[in-house]
């Protein structure tokens, strides 16, 4: 379970806890992670946290070598890390904007590849990856973000359908905006022209 300290990714988490799985759960924010696998231990089962910054390609292939070293078989995974940063396109930072590609986009296809394989092998499990209504729409103010999650929603279903004749499955959850858990979630900074109002119902993690 990746991006798994909070929001989406911990609820997953914590579902997956309450059925009975044993996790592997990796964020970046060690003291999140730690306060997360902590609380998601309280279900009865084992949790290892993986700090890990999924930007980076050899922190990536650390997380699956953590996977491949409990010599256990992975029957669920839930590619869920991801990062969103609001502003005009020509405002915002060019560092910041490819952080987004690396994590939403190149990470899970990173992780993906490394964990279907395997699956392909004991020819079962599941894959659940994490892209967002934005998908669906243009994302003015937020391009790359919505692109990125534009990218993963095909990306899944593609995967699905050149598997549909074995026993792995490739689902995407597309999940509605949610209510920030902290003051320390992302913060969205969209202009709106005066005269335009949008209004988005927020869901909380536990309500998607």
């Amino acid at each position: 379970m990746t991006g798994a300290s909070s929001g989406i990714g911990f609820e997953l988490a914590r579902q997956l806890a309450g059925r009975g799985f044993d996790l592997i759960i990796n964020a970046e924010d060690s003291d999140r992670l730690r306060d997360a696998s902590e609380r998601i231990r309280a279900e009865g089962v084992q949790v290892e946290a993986v700090q890990a910054d999924l930007r980076r390609y050899e922190e990536a292939e650390r997380l699956y070598a953590s996977i491949k070293a409990t010599g256990r078989p992975v029957a669920v995974a839930a590619l869920n890390a991801g990062v969103g940063r609001g502003g005009a396109f020509l405002d915002t930072n060019l560092t910041d904007e490819l952080e987004i590609v690396d994590l939403n986009v190149r990470s899970t296809v990173h992780l993906a590849k490394r964990i279907l394989r395997d699956m392909a092998a004991d020819d079962e499990g599941k894959v659940l990856i994490t892209s967002s209504i934005a998908s669906t729409m243009p994302g003015s103010f937020q391009s790359v973000y919505n692109a990125s999650k534009s990218f993963l929603h095909p990306f899944a279903q593609a995967l699905q359908n050149e598997l549909k004749d074995s026993g792995i499955t490739v689902t995407a959850l597309i999940p509605a905006p949610l209510k920030p858990t902290s003051s320390t979630a992302p913060k969205w900074t969209t202009p709106r022209s005066a005269n335009r109002r949008r209004t988005i119902r927020r869901r909380s993690p536990n309500r998607v």
